[in-house]
This record gives C-alpha cells, structure tokens and sequence, in this order.
C-alpha cells in the first residue's frame, strides 16, 4: 500500500511539472534542476558529517563529489535562458550556449566520480586530497568558460547542438553504464535496496543523456523529456543514498560494520559448534576410550593373579577378550587421530591406481582375529579383476570401520561378507552383517554433521559413530556416496562407491 501510494504521488507531481512546463518552461526546469541540487547537496550533509565513522568511502567521494556537481547544477539554473543572471555577449555564442556548457561540465562530473567511486569500497579516501581536487578541477572549468573561453562551444543560436556537445553525451552515457557495470562487480557490498536504486538511477541518466543529444531547442520536447529523467533519477539517488542513510543507516553509512556484526554472529555459533564437539572428543576420551583400557588392565591383573589356577581354555577366552578389547581401542584411536587431522587441515587426499581387492584386504586383515574371537564368519568375494583410484589410507579406514561395526554388532555364529559390484563407472563396495540391524530414528542420526558423535544400536555393544563421520567424509573425498539398508534383528549392509580405473 505504501508503495502503490509512493508511486501515485510521484505521477502526480511528473503531471503537475508537465502543467507548469506548458505555460512556463523556465519555472518547470528552475524546479526540475533545483531538486536536483537538493539531492546533490543532502548527499554531502550526510556524507559530511557521517565522515569520521564511515568505513565505505564509496558514499564520502559521492558525497563530495556532488557538493561540486551541485554547484555546477547551480550556475547551470542561473545562466538558464530567460534567467537574465549572467549578461550575454558574443563571446558567449548566445544565450543558451552558457548554461549548456556548464551542463556539460556537470554531467561529466558526476559520471566520472560514478564511475571511479567503487574503486573506495575498499580504501580511504584523503579528504583533503579530494576537496582540493575538486576545487582544482571545478575552477579550471569555471575559469575556461566564464574568463578564458576556451571550453568548447556546445550549442549554436539558429544551428543547435555542436559536435562536441553530442559526442560528450555518449561519453558521459559510457561512463554511467560502466559504472553500472563496477557496481554489480561489488555488488555484494551493497544492501540490495542501495544496489537497486544505484542502478536504476545510472540507467535513467544514460537515457536523460541521449535525450538531450537530440533538442534542438532549449524549451523543446527533447529537452522537457530529458529533464524528467533527470528527476527520477535523482529520486533514485535520494531514495538509494539519502532516505536510506536518514531512515536505515545501517544499510548504507554503517554496511561494513553490519557486516562484522554479522561475522562475529557467524563465528561465535562456529565457536559454540567447535566447544560442543570439543566437549564431546574429550567425552570419547574420558569414558569411551579409558573404559576398554580398564578392561584390559583389570583382563591382565587377573591372568597375572590366577595364571596358576586357570586352566588353558580359560586363559586362551580371557586373551581372546583381552585381543577383543585391545582391537576396538586401537580403531577408536585410529579414528580419532584421523577426526582430529580432519579438523585441522593436516589429511592429505592422494589418490593413486590400487586393485581394490588389494584394499579391502588390508582393511579387513587386523579384523580377523577379532571376528574369529567372536564367533563370526568373515569373508571377502570381491571381484578380484577391479581397479579404482582411490586414497589407501583412506578406503582402508572406511573399510576397516564398517566391518569393525559390522563384527561388533552381529551374532556369534553369523557371518560378515564384504562384496562388490560396479555401477556407472563406480565400484559399490557391501558390506553385510546379519547382527542387530540399525532403528529408523538411529539411521537418520548416521553420517549427520550436526550429530557428529551419535552413540547408536540396541545391544550392550557401544559406538561413538566417529568413525561412520570418518567414512562419510573419505568417500565423498572420492566423488562417491555411502548408505545403508538395515532392518532390526535382520542385519545391516552399508554400501559405498569409489572411482573405477577402465
């Protein structure tokens, strides 16, 4: 509703300056360039004064820069013909060829401060260095059209526009569109609303500037059509740079510090992700980890005290637990010094040729004794003739951990197969266990980011699914995707892929 009631005012006073034109031109451009002068000087009050806190010195030069284009505008309304401000002579190539060079010189002002503005997203600007080059500038102009009269003539009493004057309007137009073009180039340092407005404004002005190649009279259509696109583009201005300094400074005179707010948020939830896992690592460590390293100190007490007592079949079942145990805690190891090489950067991805039933050998080969202590089957069929590209160290880990969790949760008695198959140029490696099978709600837990240490399954078997993260993250190294298919008291297959050679 604002909006539509913004844009129903704005046609009503476009229709009200059209009436004032009809009947007096001169009142219809005094208003039209005065508003522009108003938006010119507003951005250099804002800019001005927001100077000391500015970390974007793309709005301080604006803001400077239109200071001079508004006085430039200024004298451009004054020596305006009818004005009767200035005295005209010969030397002035009549009436209307004043104010069309000082508008000339304005327009190339202001396109060329557009245009290198965004060159200060990123810098400082020496204020000093600025207004003196402006100054500088400003008074060699002025000088050359007021006292010397060297500025080129930009329009004929009778002929109507000079070549100059047309060629400056397509110069001034490229420097609009390519100052349209450096600021999408850092148009993520803009609020969308700013970047929007910024946008349309330049694209209005190039268009107020090829209508003014075309008058022929200084009171004509072409000139009236011209002006009109001046406002809004003005509007636009005001509306980018003005209202949105006035309204939501943080938008535009405060963008960066925004934008540090922002980051300091961001990292600070970072933070308390990091301290969360860190908190839980150190869990692993405090109990899951110093739990079997009890079992074997209290394994190996025991043998210690009663070796005499315990007959032979009983020492080979507590060594088999002792061999058990001991395994588990070297994987936890494993896993958690590979976790660790992970957050910091240190693991290397290093893919090389390897036949993967080489690999998945060695992945399985500190498991079998492991397996054998539990009762349980294992075997590999892979098919011995595949060739992937794949990081050892990494798929013997993934492999090692899925058969280590498919050892620990399966049923003395059961077996653990490890097979292949190829698809799409991908080699999908299963594994399969007949043990206690993973719940629904359990498996949307597995390989989740923001569950990086989930404690699963239903037996007295424990994890800490690192090392599931682990797996996840060395395949998807790979290009390839792990899943599984699981229900209770069946049985679990987790499958991964890895790159085929040939």
């Amino acid at each position: 509703m604002k909006r539509y009631l913004a844009f129903v005012v704005g046609i009503a006073v476009l229709a009200g300056l059209f009436v004032i034109s009809s009947d007096n031109y001169l009142l219809f451009h005094s208003v039209a360039e005065l508003f522009s002068i108003v938006v010119a000087y507003g951005i250099f009050i804002i800019a001005w004064n927001c100077r000391r806190n500015l970390e974007n010195h793309y709005l301080l030069l604006l803001g400077i820069a239109y200071f001079f284009v508004g006085s430039v505008d200024l004298l451009h309304t004054l020596a305006y013909k009818g004005m009767g401000v200035f005295s005209t002579g010969e030397f002035l190539q009549g009436e209307a060829n004043l104010p069309t060079q000082l508008w000339i010189a304005a327009r190339y002002l202001e396109s060329i401060s557009l245009f290198i503005a965004p060159h200060y997203m990123k810098r400082r600007v020496k204020i000093s260095h600025a207004l003196f080059s402006y100054s500088t500038v400003c008074i060699l102009l002025l000088l050359s059209i007021f006292k010397w009269h060297i500025f080129p003539v930009c329009y004929i009493e009778g002929i109507g526009l000079t070549t100059f004057k047309k060629l400056s309007e397509i110069f001034i137009s490229l420097f609009f569109f390519g100052s349209i073009i450096r600021l999408l180039q850092r148009r993520r340092d803009f609020e969308g609303f700013v970047l929007r407005f910024m946008i349309a404004s330049l694209i209005l002005s190039i268009a107020s500037e090829i209508a003014f190649i075309f008058y022929v009279d200084v009171y004509g259509l072409s000139n009236l059509f011209g002006h009109f696109l001046k406002i809004t583009s003005f509007y636009c201005i005001y509306r980018a740079l003005i209202e949105t300094g006035l309204v939501r400074p943080f938008d535009l005179l405060y963008r960066d510090l925004k934008k540090h707010e922002e980051s300091l948020l961001k990292s600070e939830k970072q933070l308390r992700e990091l301290n969360a896992t860190k908190d839980r690592f150190f869990s692993i460590i405090a109990h899951d980890l110093r739990n079997p390293l009890i079992s074997m100190l209290s394994i190996v007490q025991y043998l210690k005290d009663e070796r005499e007592a315990l007959e032979e079949g009983e020492k080979m079942r507590y060594l088999g637990d002792l061999d058990q145990v001991s395994n588990r805690t070297i994987t936890l190891l494993d896993n958690l010094l590979q976790w660790a090489k992970c957050q910091t950067g240190d693991i290397q991805y290093d893919p090389a040729p390897w036949r993967l039933n080489d690999l998945l050998l060695e992945g399985t080969g500190s498991l079998e004794g492991y397996a054998r202590n539990k009762g349980i089957h294992l075997e590999v069929r892979a098919k011995d003739d595949l060739k992937v590209l794949a990081d050892r160290d990494m798929i013997t880990t993934v492999v090692r951990n899925l058969v280590s969790n498919a050892v620990k949760f399966s049923h003395s008695g059961s077996e653990v197969v490890i097979d292949t198959e190829t698809r799409n140029n991908m080699a999908v490696v299963q594994v399969k266990d007949r043990g206690v099978g993973i719940s629904p709600q359990d498996r949307e837990k597995l390989f989740r980011i923001d569950v990086p240490f989930s404690t699963l399954g239903t037996s007295r078997e424990r994890g800490t699914g690192l090392g599931l993260i682990l797996c996840r993250d060395f395949v998807r190294k790979h290009g390839g995707e792990i899943w599984l298919v699981s229900e209770l008291d069946e049985g679990t297959i987790f499958h991964f892929t890895v790159p085929l050679i040939g």
